[in-house]
């Protein structure tokens, strides 16, 4: 199922980058918006508004406390 494909996809990167990135982080994704919101929903990311530039964005990152929850996610357990 492509949908939960880039969940999972998304969810690896921001667990081993530990970055905060926005949807145009992920460009090869259509409407990562979408999979962000079913992310934070599920507590396995976090958001926060941020600025890129001078444009005020959605940042989305794994917090310290929702590691073990998304590394489960991930490994499907």
């Amino acid at each position: 199922m492509k949908n939960n494909t880039h969940k999972l996809n998304i969810l690896k990167v921001l667990f081993d980058t530990k970055l905060k990135l926005t949807a145009t982080d992920f460009s090869y994704v259509s409407n990562a918006n979408q999979y962000f919101v079913e992310l934070e929903n599920q507590g396995l990311i976090t958001s926060e508004w941020s600025y890129k530039g001078k444009a005020k964005v959605k940042k989305r990152f794994i917090a310290p406390s929702q590691r073990i929850k998304a590394k489960r996610f991930i490994d499907g357990k």
